[in-house]
């Protein structure tokens, strides 16, 4: 491709990219507001339309009183108290929607115009299925909510939240490849990134698991400042785990942040008089500002703009830690 072409390519990739960004940033607001479960069906063409009228929203609502989120916690919750979590929800699929569209058309314009490589067809196809694969587990993980038990499974929740961040970074990884941007070859630090971004993994997971099981709010300050963030309380070893108690697994997303941070910190010790030292600097920031909002999350008992904001940045230090990763290494193997 030319440079008109790779530029063109380029714009719309991180359009796409920002458009899942956004996409986990709504998809956070509606998890918080309680939102998730509103809408009991999926349309995929039909559903793009919300009710527009008065008798449509009251068959929408009857629709929604159906299920166990209304008979078992909003019993008797009003119209216009469903339609504003309504709103979340809708605006949620609608932008999954957008972001497909987004994808395909230009997708198909590019393979028309013979604008990428046989190598970049089968990059962007699996890109393509990809998002498809996003969006059957967003409802897989919905569906799981319209049961015996009004709440999605905090897995099925992990499942669509890593997969989604999955996404980005092949994304990004694309974009750095279809540019050739320069590498800083260090094996060393490509190394030490690579644990990085599996124990950000890791995390991504357990705070997937604190959000499904509400667990945020169960953050002990009965022992001060220093035991809330620093510490844990053990207690009966009979009902101790890290899949299903809400107490382990939000102890163990708060405690394994400084693993994390050690493992930053280590990379920006080795990076700092080297090439690297920038994206080092940029990763050691944002793994220090993450904690201190992750830390200002619970504290304030999960208020929306803290929590929402702590995961945006969870996305900006995945992606920088992505693209040290790329820096760092000898030979990409997506490399245009």
């Amino acid at each position: 491709m030319n440079t008109q072409q790779k530029r063109i390519i380029t714009t719309w990739l991180y359009s796409g990219l920002a458009l899942i960004a956004l996409m986990i940033v709504i998809g956070g607001i509606t998890r918080l507001t309680h939102s998730g479960l509103s809408m009991v069906e999926w349309k995929l063409i039909s559903g793009t339309i919300p009710p527009l009228n008065e008798a449509q929203w009251q068959e929408t609502f009857a629709k929604y009183q159906q299920f166990p989120e209304y008979q078992k916690i909003n019993k008797g919750m009003s119209l216009s108290e469903f339609k504003s979590i309504f709103f979340w929800e809708y605006l949620h699929r609608l932008l999954g929607r957008l972001i497909g569209l987004v994808f395909i058309i230009p997708f198909v314009i590019f393979w028309i115009k013979k604008w990428i490589n046989p190598k970049q067809k089968g990059q962007l196809l699996l890109l393509l299925g990809l998002g498809a694969l996003q969006g059957f587990l967003g409802w897989f993980m919905v569906k799981s909510g319209l049961v015996d038990v009004p709440a999605v499974s905090h897995y099925r929740l992990a499942i669509h939240l890593v997969t989604a961040f999955g996404l980005m970074c092949y994304i990004y990884w694309l974009i750095l490849s279809f540019n050739d941007v320069n590498k800083k070859t260090n094996l060393g630090i490509n190394k030490l990134s690579k644990w990085l971004i599996a124990t950000l993994v890791i995390q991504i997971i357990y705070g997937a698991f604190v959000a499904g099981l509400k667990a945020g709010y169960l953050l002990p300050v009965d022992g001060g400042f220093f035991k809330s963030v620093f510490g844990y309380n053990l207690r009966n070893t009979n009902d101790f785990s890290l899949l299903t108690n809400s107490f382990d697994i939000q102890a163990f997303h708060r405690l394994f942040a400084w693993i994390v941070f050690g493992i930053t910190l280590v990379i920006y010790s080795k990076a700092k008089d080297t090439n690297l030292s920038k994206p080092a600097n940029l990763a050691l920031g944002l793994v220090a500002l993450q904690i201190c909002l992750g830390i200002a999350t619970l504290l304030l008992r999960v208020q929306i703009h803290t929590a929402t904001t702590h995961q945006f940045i969870a996305i900006l230090l995945l992606l920088s830690v992505v693209r040290l990763t790329y820096l760092s290494s000898k030979k990409s193997q997506l490399n245009a």
